[in-house]
């Protein structure tokens, strides 16, 4: 088959999906990932045939980095420009790079491909890596920074979520669907964007999809790879020169003050009395001076590194979250925005960690304080171990996603 798998967003977004591909590849199918320039080197790294389509992820918030550690209206605003900006760039690339194929995958926030499949011809599934992007009573939007609220509220959150997003959205795709030859967009625009039979790649133990939509998604579980590769030599010594360090990093969320937040953990650490892994991501974080129990660390493994460490701070990502907790290691959660919150609260429910720091109120005392009652809780680490026991077995046993999504073979 041909398949084309379209996908928005950061590391976490485009890296299940560039797995995806690589196992299709591997099944014998035609296949091409469409996604932001950012990865064309990480497409080419695992013999992914690549094509450049929407804005530039790492540049766009770069520029826009205030809105990740700001209030929630001013995520709003920020997401409305975001959608000016790319839903034209993501229409137009797709439509020249994919002019043919059967089916069109697509994830995080890539708006075109709904429409573009439709345009040529192709099946479509959408692939939510958290059941906060699915539409039910049960569960708060991801796009609210709150966790869980009650299922009167969910709906009148819901119904305020779908007027922003046809108030955002509804001209710059009716006028695209235009260009491509098709109708305008039905009233439901959400849904058209979902499709009619969304897949939800998450672990079920870890954050299942809401009783009423069982029937309606296809759940796959977690499509980030669980592969122990060798830990770079400076860092393995490292681990080995002591006892078990904090890991502490916010993957691609950006900062407008790296220098600030470098502070902020290194105090924190300093406060806690702990060895510390340092993960520089997107946001450049240690760039300074650094105590001989800190080290800085770039893109390691995560599933070979984070069994060898005494504790998780993060930002909530789907994919950090479901590896820490693969690894049987507890979790500490500062969200950032969107479906974090989701994952931060699910990691407190389940007892793998305490409750949420929002980013944006975070402060060296909370996150020390946080770090020690973690560290030292042997509940805590009880329940992790035992969760990440389970979660190995189940990805063992069971079928890769990409083999029940389209088959064991080329069609």
């Amino acid at each position: 088959m041909r398949i084309a798998i379209a996908v928005e967003g950061t590391r976490g977004d485009v890296h299940p999906m560039l797995a995806l591909a690589r196992r299709l590849l591997e099944r014998g199918h035609d296949v091409a990932l469409c996604a932001p320039p950012d990865f064309a080197d990480d497409a080419a790294a695992q013999g992914v045939p690549f094509h450049a389509v929407g804005v530039n992820v790492r540049a766009y918030l770069e520029k826009e980095a205030d809105f990740l550690h700001g209030s929630p209206v001013a995520s709003l605003r920020a997401v409305r420009r975001y959608f000016h900006e790319a839903v034209q760039l993501q229409f137009r690339g797709l439509a020249a790079a994919v002019p043919r194929a059967d089916w069109l995958v697509s994830a995080g926030t890539q708006l075109a491909a709904a429409s573009v499949a439709e345009a040529i011809g192709a099946r479509h599934r959408f692939v939510a890596y958290c059941p906060s992007l699915l539409r039910s009573p049960h569960q708060t939007p991801a796009f609210l920074p709150v966790a869980a609220l009650r299922p009167w509220q969910n709906r009148l959150a819901w119904w305020a979520t779908l007027c922003f997003f046809s108030g955002a959205l509804r001209g710059i795709v009716d006028g695209e669907r235009r260009t491509l030859g098709l109708a305008p967009a039905p009233r439901d625009l959400y849904g058209l964007l979902l499709g009619a039979a969304p897949v939800l790649a998450a672990e079920e133990m870890l954050a299942p999809a809401p009783e009423d939509l069982t029937s309606a998604v296809q759940v796959v579980g977690c499509l980030h790879p669980y592969e122990e590769t060798p830990l770079p030599e400076k860092l393995d010594a490292f681990l080995r020169a002591g006892e078990p360090p904090v890991y502490l990093g916010f993957g691609s969320m950006t900062d407008p003050d790296p220098d600030a937040s470098t502070r902020l953990v290194l105090e924190a650490v300093e406060r806690a009395g702990a060895r510390a892994l340092l993960s520089a991501g997107w946001a450049g974080l240690g760039d300074a001076a650094l105590p001989e129990n800190v080290m800085v660390v770039g893109s390691v493994p995560h599933a070979a590194l984070f069994p060898r460490v005494a504790a998780v701070v993060h930002h909530g990502g789907a994919g950090t979250t479901t590896t820490a907790a693969r690894a049987g290691v507890p979790q500490i959660l500062v969200p950032h925005i969107l479906d974090q919150f989701h994952w931060a609260h699910r990691v407190a429910l389940l007892g793998l960690g305490p409750p949420a720091l929002p980013r944006r109120r975070l402060c060296a005392e909370r996150l020390a304080e946080a770090i020690v009652a973690t560290r030292d809780n042997e509940l805590v680490a009880e329940r992790a171990a035992s969760l990440g026991v389970r979660l190995r077995d189940t990805l063992r046993a069971r079928p890769h996603p990409a083999d029940v999504l389209f088959g064991h073979g080329a069609c």
